[in-house]
């Protein structure tokens, strides 16, 4: 099964990396065919086509982000793993929407032991 399509989110991709690949401790490298983004070796994010998949959300961050984000959670084939959420992300100009998401998984991330 094929998650990420480069040709569909160049785009996202590039606004994207612009900010998180400033952050501090964070590597780019690929998982599931797909750009992921650790810190300090732990997955916080990764892409797929027409969204994110943020992997170190709160419960109470994924509610408020689906007050304004189309989420659900990741599939990896036949399998849901329900602690990974998929935001539909449709205009790469609006990325700036879920930064501050992605950025509360990155530093759980480093938080974790």
């Amino acid at each position: 099964m094929q998650y990420y399509n480069e040709e569909e989110t160049r785009a996202l991709r590039a606004a994207f990396e612009k900010e998180v690949l400033t952050w501090s401790k964070v590597t780019s490298r690929r998982m599931f065919g797909c750009p992921a983004y650790v810190a300090d070796g732990r997955l916080f994010a990764f892409l797929v086509t027409g969204g994110v998949v943020i992997t170190q959300l709160r419960r109470s961050d994924k509610q408020i982000l689906a007050r304004d984000h189309q989420i659900e959670p990741f599939k990896a084939g036949e399998r849901v793993i329900e602690r990974w959420t998929k935001v539909t992300v449709a205009d790469p100009q609006a990325i700036g929407r879920i930064m501050a998401f992605v950025r509360k998984s990155y530093q759980t991330a480093l938080e974790r032991d």
